[in-house]
C-alpha cells in the first residue's frame, strides 16, 4: 500500500521541491497551499503523513493538529512540524501543540527518510 503524503506549505519552492522528492521516491502526494486546502484535502483521502509549514498556522497550530488527527479517524498520521526555525523553544511549542516531528528547513533526504519509515508502511 502506498504511504500518502499531504504537503501544506506557503512557500512555493520548497512546496514543490519536497513534493517532487517525495513523488520520485514513490509516495503518494497531495499538496495543499493554505490550511483550508490542507483540510479539505485530508476529508478526501485521510493521509498516512502531513507535513505542515508552521507559517500556515502561526497563530494556533494546535488547531491544525486537532482537525488533521480528528480526519484521520482510527489511524492517526504521522504530523511534521516544517519550519524555517529551528530554536529549541520553537521545536518545543511544535512539540506541545501535537505534532510527532518538528523539522527545520532545508530538510535533508536522510533525514526525511527515517522519519517517513516510521509509518510502517
Amino acid at each position: 500500500m502506498e504511504t500518502r503524503i499531504l504537503i501544506a506549505d506557503n512557500d512555493e519552492k520548497s512546496l514543490d521541491g519536497l513534493s517532487n522528492l517525495l513523488t520520485d521516491l514513490g509516495y503518494g502526494v497531495s499538496v495543499a497551499r493554505t490550511l483550508d486546502e490542507a483540510r479539505d484535502l485530508a476529508v478526501r483521502g485521510a493521509p498516512d503523513v502531513a507535513i505542515v509549514a508552521l507559517s500556515l498556522a502561526q497563530d494556533e497550530p494546535g488547531t491544525i493538529v486537532r482537525q488533521l488527527r480528528a480526519l484521520g479517524g482510527a489511524r492517526l498520521p504521522l504530523l511534521i512540524a516544517l519550519a524555517g526555525w529551528g530554536e529549541s523553544r520553537h521545536r518545543d511549542e511544535a512539540l506541545a501543540a501535537g505534532f510527532d516531528v518538528h523539522l527545520v528547513r532545508p530538510v535533508g533526504l536522510d533525514q526525511l527518510m527515517f522519519i517517513l519509515s516510521m509509518t510502517g508502511q
